[in-house]
């Protein structure tokens, strides 16, 4: 009951997230909004004493996870070119598996040694850092402002992420000869008569996240963030439980065994090197057709002995290499299909773009995930066994690469 107050926080939180960091003029103010909701939040839950003081602090910490994935992402595509950006999405998204994965080991080990509220210190640390580093963060259109003229390249979107054919597309008005002086209350006049003139067709356009909702290519990318997810918290959520039926293995035992999982994670930005070089597509295929077999495998650990926990641990380690060939190209596609869109179409959005707004419902389909996986297979597991849960884990892997292979990348 309570993880589904947090996944209902970031199901309905992230669009709404979205559309407001989207028109926004500064997209920290929202960043930091989110970083201490989550503060209090966690504070509030490791305080908690009863039911419903628990379920407030799961609700504010899903909403502050709505805010901070959504706007962070937007603000890494608006701060790297289009060259790169597989490359840092891998680095962000495997960093974000790699906490996923190792938090509840970290977690056990804190509180076997040091008790309950220092877990929750430990979290709230890390926060505080994180509004820390946030400080230092200077957006790219705010640091655009204070270089010379020469240096500055025409870019499209809101935030200048991509191409240089100006805002959304329109071709800038603003050359580097000419003079950066501010403008004049009269010479400003005629730009806010003509925005206010804008034609009919800009007024009545399909909403931003319908429009997002009808491309092929962008539903393609979500439902491979979904399958990703689900499989992961497949894993968090019947593993320990199974290793502890099998080979007797206490909570830290079963959370050292995630370490199979979570350094090949790390390999996150090598994976978005690949995706910048060759393209996302048939990676994510590769991903998903790949993480089937060692899924499907998984059922022969079945009994207690030395080589079955070593099998184990050898077709963990494949599933974390297979599953993050999965992340990167998906967010990177994401981001480049709604570049293209702009392109296309410079008033599909309108001027303050659409990033926010597709992460939102990226961060919408991991949400989902995290609901639908641990509860899709423990109901596998007690109703039909280990082998039929593996074995259909796998199958669902493999419908990874179904759209991805069907829609067309142009």
């Amino acid at each position: 009951m309570v993880e589904l107050f947090f996944g209902a926080a970031i199901l309905i939180g992230s669009p709404i997230c979205g559309w407001i960091a989207d028109r926004t003029s500064n997209r920290s103010i929202p960043f930091y909004t989110g970083l201490i909701v989550l503060f209090l939040a966690t504070l509030l839950f490791g305080l908690a004493e009863a039911s419903w003081v628990l379920l407030i602090s799961r609700l504010l910490q899903g909403l502050s996870a709505a805010i901070t994935y959504t706007v962070g992402l937007a603000l890494l595509v608006d701060t790297v070119g289009k060259n790169d950006i597989g490359k840092w999405m891998g680095t962000a998204l495997s960093s974000s598996s790699f906490g996923l994965i190792v938090s509840p080991l970290l977690g056990g080990i804190v509180y076997a040694k040091a008790g309950y509220m220092s877990v929750f210190a430990m979290a709230m640390s890390l926060i505080v850092l994180d509004i820390l580093m946030r400080l230092c963060m200077i957006e790219k259109k705010t640091a655009l402002k204070y270089q010379p003229m020469d240096e500055v390249h025409q870019q499209d979107g809101f935030y200048g992420t991509f191409t240089d054919n100006g805002i959304n597309g329109h071709q800038s008005t603003i050359r580097p000869n000419e003079s950066s002086k501010p403008v004049s209350g009269s010479e400003q006049g005629p730009l806010l008569n003509e925005s206010a003139t804008e034609p009919a067709s800009k007024k009545t356009r399909m909403p931003t996240i319908l429009v997002l909702l009808s491309m092929p290519r962008l539903l393609a990318a979500i439902y491979g963030i979904f399958v990703n997810v689900s499989i992961l918290t497949v894993f968090d959520g019947v593993l320990p439980l199974y290793v502890k039926e099998i080979f007797g293995f206490n909570s830290l035992a079963a959370g050292l065994l995630f370490l199979c999982l979570a350094v090949p994670a790390l390999t996150g930005p090598l994976v978005g090197n690949l995706t910048d070089r060759l393209g996302p597509r048939w990676i994510a295929v590769a991903g998903c057709s790949l993480s089937a077999p060692p899924l499907i495998l998984l059922r022969l650990v079945d009994h207690d002995s030395l080589s079955q926990k070593i099998i184990l641990c050898v077709l963990l380690t494949i599933c974390g290499f297979t599953l993050i060939l999965i992340v990167s190209p998906v967010a990177a596609d994401l981001s480049v299909v709604v570049e293209e869109k702009e392109k296309a179409d410079p008033n599909a959005f309108g001027p303050g773009g659409a990033y926010a707004q597709a992460f939102a419902l990226f961060n919408c389909s991991m949400a989902a995930a995290t609901l639908f996986g641990p509860v899709a297979a423990a109901a596998l597991r007690e109703r039909y066994g280990w082998g039929v849960m593996s074995a259909a884990t796998g199958a669902f892997a493999l419908s990874g690469a179904v759209p991805t292979v069907g829609v067309p990348t142009a």
